[in-house]
């Protein structure tokens, strides 16, 4: 990242020069990417020329002393939080208490340094904000990925509904023209079809519902003693709707029962997960095959396929 931009906001010109030399040649590592972080530091006398210059150049942390005059250093935290919210604070009091430190807290201040404070006691605030910063704007990434990979399902499970559907709706439609006479019996492959399409939809909606839970934390992990190859073979017949239209073959390969102890959902959407993109990335006429396989300690699940891989 750039500079990482702290505003120095004192009406002491002493404290001010104190500060900015505790910082020269001061940096901070990120832990994630090994970068150092260095600073750049702006200076302010006055609470009116704090809030001209954080309009003007939007820093990172704001260091300002709790005892300004008219509006004080708290009144410019409250005033700045509204359209900044951002923005870390640090404030410093010569007139420092524990009621003061509450009130910083309170409003959300990272820190609160007793004047007079020593360059490591800064240098070490400094280092808490900057991690603070990281750390939320790693969690704000985090967040839109979610918002993103969301609407990504959202728009898939729409488009995947489409081709079930629209089978449904042919069979459908053959039922209620009876080009095959009036027998029932004439249908069953018809009726089959359609209740394959519907299965798939309906794991597909399940799935969209399973995401709802995850979400919103109602989902409770339930870890039990399961048959692997059982629901291996469940999640192959459930993708045979996509694999047949495109001539792919789906094989399994394992022992007749491989018992594990894992959540049958997560495994399930696991599976489903890794042969759905073997079948979607395949070329016409290929296969998928899934192989199942016990070491000492452990369970290997492999998908390959006969698609053309990665370019």
């Amino acid at each position: 990242m750039d500079a990482f931009r702290i505003l120095l906001i004192d009406a002491d010109p002493a404290v001010r020069r104190e500060m900015r030399e505790s910082l020269t040649d001061f940096s901070v590592r990120d832990l994630l990417s090994e970068e150092e972080i260095t600073f750049a530091v702006e200076e302010a006398d006055s609470a009116c020329c704090g809030c001209a210059r954080i309009m003007a150049s939007a820093p990172h942390l704001l260091i300002l002393d709790k005892t300004l005059g008219c509006p004080s250093g708290a009144d410019i935290l409250e005033q700045v939080r509204t359209g900044r919210r951002e923005m870390l604070f640090l404030m410093t009091d010569a007139e420092a208490s524990i009621a003061h430190a509450v009130e910083a807290a309170r409003r959300r201040a990272i820190d609160f340094l007793p004047n007079p404070f020593t360059p490591e006691a800064l240098r070490a605030s400094v280092a808490r904000a900057v991690h603070q910063y990281l750390a939320d704007r790693q969690a704000q990434a985090h967040e839109e990925e979610k918002r993103r990979l969301r609407f990504a399902f959202v728009s898939t499970l729409a488009h995947e509904l489409k081709a079930p559907l629209a089978a449904v709706e042919s069979c459908l439609n053959v039922l209620d023209s009876r080009p095959l006479g009036e027998q029932l019996n004439a249908y069953g492959e018809f009726i089959d079809r359609s209740r394959a399409r519907l299965a798939s939809m309906r794991h597909m909606v399940d799935d969209l519902l399973d995401l709802t839970r995850i979400e919103s934390g109602d989902r409770i992990r339930s870890v039990v003693f399961m048959d692997l190859v059982d629901c291996a073979r469940k999640v192959l017949d459930t993708l045979s709707c996509h694999a047949e239209p495109r001539r792919i073959a789906l094989h399994l390969e394992g022992p007749e029962i491989l018992t594990a102890r894992a959540d049958p959902w997560e495994m399930e959407t696991l599976i489903t997960n890794l042969v759905s993109n073997a079948i979607k990335y395949n070329r016409p006429d290929g296969a998928v095959y899934l192989r199942l396989h016990l070491t000492e300690e452990e369970v290997e699940i492999i998908v390959a396929d006969t698609g053309f891989g990665m370019t």
